[in-house]
């Protein structure tokens, strides 16, 4: 196989991996956003665990939950994507972010999905004391409630020998 084609089947693959990834974040926010029969069950002690009143993680290169468009743009630069809903921006091989608008034009959702080495451990985005359980295979999920900041954080990162990790910010709905 020459240089060119596994440059492209390279590329193709990360495409797809991004693609899968942002289909992955669209699931996961819809489901954070829905109240299920087992959330409603939690007990008091693991709600109070998970909604912690301040994130240690408040913003992704100085863009937070509630900046406009157009301060994003001017920060982050030119996206690959923009559109009426939001913004995708490539940050380097492999990683890349995506930005999402609310009705206002503001930011009301930050997924940034690390593939290499540059990945955010789980202690930077959720704070030394913080804990998970990993599974059996490695994987790591993790979702925490701030309301009084009005927004979620979630860390998701895959099994494997490379894994790839996601962080999530999104607006909470019904919060002011």
């Amino acid at each position: 196989m020459s240089g060119k084609n596994r440059k492209e089947n390279l590329a193709a693959a990360i495409r797809f991996n991004a693609i899968l990834t942002m289909l992955l974040l669209f699931g996961m926010t819809v489901f954070a956003q829905t109240d299920t029969p087992a959330t409603n069950r939690q007990n008091a002690n693991e709600k109070s665990a998970t909604q912690i009143s301040q994130p240690v993680l408040t913003s992704y290169k100085d863009i937070k939950i509630g900046t406009t468009a157009d301060e994003a743009r001017n920060k982050l630069g030119k996206p690959k994507i923009d559109d009426k809903d939001g913004f995708y921006y490539e940050i380097s091989d492999g990683d890349f972010a995506q930005i999402r608008l609310d009705k206002d034009n503001k930011i009301r959702l930050i997924a940034v999905t690390y593939t290499g080495e540059n990945a955010p451990k789980f202690e930077d985005v959720f704070g030394k004391d913080a804990s998970v359980e990993p599974s059996a295979d490695g994987r790591i999920y993790k979702l925490v409630r701030y309301p009084q900041a009005g927004y979620w954080v979630a860390y998701s990162r895959t099994a494997g020998e490379k894994p790839s990790v996601t962080v999530t910010m999104q607006k909470m709905r019904n919060v002011k």
